[in-house]
């Protein structure tokens, strides 16, 4: 198991989301990035012709701050977003932050010819699934797993790399029992974690084919909900909701 215990510089992680286009006069294309090792939001957008001063507004369409540049960087310690609206000369165009979320139900604990694994496909459309090991394929562009983990009566997530099955490309990482808006930063993960029902566990996919080992413009934050987790028969089923902000890689901000 490796563990994460890497000091890293502020550094910017790319720009990964496009905004609405532009359709008519006060419309503005955004572009956004992740800095700041993930934890806050650097937004660009076009320039409208006659508009010398925007305004960012969060989804209650409060404002945020004015500005007579085309950039601003929102700090994730100030306020965490679903969604953030450029008004440019009274047009608004929204950039969408709401996680993907999905639902996998009927897991079993490490039992080989049943639904153990989840597979997590990330990317601009992501996905989960319940699937048996047989299924999963750790050359999978983009994937990660993990399985639910039943040792010696305590129920465990484990990435796939953590189990004889070996690393995939995408490698989930695991905090402790956690609430908030957004992911703590690297030191705080494990791919081995004991979970417990009704708890919440941010989660680290790390690439392991680019940039692994830093948070960078290859990787992934979201979460993991344990809605029900029971025992019988000396195993565990158990349902998940998964979520996974999707719009901008490496941005830890998790507002559901």
């Amino acid at each position: 198991m490796r563990k994460f215990l890497i000091l890293l510089p502020i550094f910017a992680v790319g720009v990964v989301a496009t905004g609405c286009k532009p359709t008519g006069s006060g419309n503005v294309e955004i572009t956004a990035e992740a800095v700041n090792d993930g934890a806050d939001l650097k937004l660009t957008w076009t320039s409208v012709e006659g508009v010398s001063e925007y305004k960012i507004l969060d989804e209650n369409q409060n404002e945020i701050a004015t500005v007579n540049d085309t950039t601003y960087t929102l700090a994730g310690a100030d306020g965490v977003y679903y969604a953030i609206f450029i008004d440019a000369g009274g047009t608004k165009t929204k950039f969408d932050l709401t996680p993907f979320s999905g639902t996998v139900s009927d897991i079993v604990s490490h039992d080989l010819t049943g639904t153990s694994w989840v597979k997590v496909v990330f990317g601009d459309s992501p996905t989960v699934d319940a699937i048996q090991q047989s299924s999963v394929d750790t050359d999978a562009a983009n994937t990660g797993y993990f399985i639910l983990y039943n040792n010696s009566g305590t129920a465990e997530l484990r990435d796939a790399g953590a189990t004889s099955v070996g690393a995939a490309k995408m490698e989930l990482a695991f905090t402790t029992n956690s609430s908030g808006n957004m992911a703590p930063g690297t030191g705080n993960y494990s791919t081995v974690r004991e979970i417990a029902e009704n708890g919440f566990y941010f989660f680290w996919a790390d690439n392991t084919s680019a940039g692994y080992g830093s948070i960078d413009a290859n990787d992934y934050f979201g979460g993991v909900k344990v809605t029900s987790l029971s025992n019988s028969g000396g195993g565990y089923t158990a349902n998940f909701v998964i979520y996974i902000q999707h719009h901008v890689a490496g941005l830890r901000w998790l507002k559901m």
